[in-house]
């Protein structure tokens, strides 16, 4: 299920600030890389430790060239070939799971599909029709400045209304979190694995933004959200801790994930969330990075 790039179809848009650099690929419309632009030290009294640093996860096996064999089952597919960075997960995430006859594969095919991508000012928009449920998809991905923001719109072009999950699912160089600490509304900080740890959590996250103080790179990233849309967040991280298949102890990730329900969401229904024939659901994600003050 791929579109063929042409000339004006790129597969890779790359697009920047004065802060940040992104870089957007067709294959899921996947935020492959956002890194933070290296600084002219003749500019700053300060060194600055975060500076020309990658801040999505990028798995060693990241841009290997696969052949025609792939494992049968989609979850395993998806561990073996997974390269980082922030994908959309819909409309489905999770495990595999066949609903009305039609089977949906792990994380939703909105991951696996190759999206029609067009460079624009400032970013990259993305398009695609999913075909296991009738939704046309456009996601508008901007720089300006030190945010990042990701607009999607999900239509439907059925006869019936459509039930669908949706998560947002960025994944971030784990080992950029070292000593980092997580806000999420009214809670206390709470400070991420160490190295060599594993954990996953489903929190609940009625503020719609968390924030994360990052010491190792001295900057504060504040993502938000709509909360009517994602009331749920994801917290996965796997610093190292799992041996064995896929990750072998050599993947450091931190993946903060605003969902649209929670993760064991169950029954009869592909997600939480419903559009109406003709109709659109529209949400913007942002992402914020800046400076930590001096201590």
């Amino acid at each position: 299920m791929t579109e063929p790039a042409s000339a004006t179809h790129p597969t890779r848009v790359e697009f920047s600030s004065h802060e940040l650099t992104a870089v957007v690929e067709a294959e899921g419309a996947r935020i492959a890389s956002l890194r933070l632009r290296a600084t002219d030290p003749a500019a700053s009294a300060a060194p600055d430790p975060g500076a020309g640093r990658e801040l999505l996860l990028v798995t060693p096996w990241s841009g290997t060239t696969d052949g025609a064999w792939a494992m049968p089952v989609s979850s395993h597919e998806w561990h073996r070939r997974y390269p980082g960075g922030w994908h959309v997960l819909l409309p489905r995430s999770g495990d595999p799971v066949t609903i009305d006859g039609v089977e949906q594969p792990f994380h939703g095919e909105a991951a696996w599909r190759h999206w029609r991508l067009e460079a624009v000012e400032n970013g990259c928009d993305a398009t695609v029709d999913l075909r296991t449920v009738p939704l046309r998809l456009t996601r508008r991905i901007r720089l300006d400045g030190d945010t990042l923001s990701v607009t999607q719109e999900v239509t439907s072009f059925g006869a019936a209304a459509v039930d669908f999950g949706w998560v947002e699912h960025p994944a971030f160089d784990g080992a950029l979190f070292d000593g980092a600490t997580l806000a999420l509304g009214e809670e206390a900080p709470r400070a991420f694995v160490e190295p060599h740890a594993t954990a996953f959590a489903d929190l609940d996250a009625p503020v719609g933004a968390c924030t994360v103080e990052a010491p190792a790179i001295a900057r504060r990233l504040t993502l938000a959200w709509d909360a009517a849309v994602f009331p749920r967040l994801q917290l996965w991280q796997e610093r190292r801790g799992s041996t064995g298949f896929p990750w072998w102890g050599s993947v450091d990730a931190i993946g903060i994930e605003p969902a649209s329900q929670p993760f064991d969401f169950g029954g009869d229904r592909l997600g939480a969330l419903t559009v109406a024939p003709g109709e659109t659901l529209s949400s913007t994600l942002s992402l914020t990075v800046r400076r930590m003050p001096a201590a």
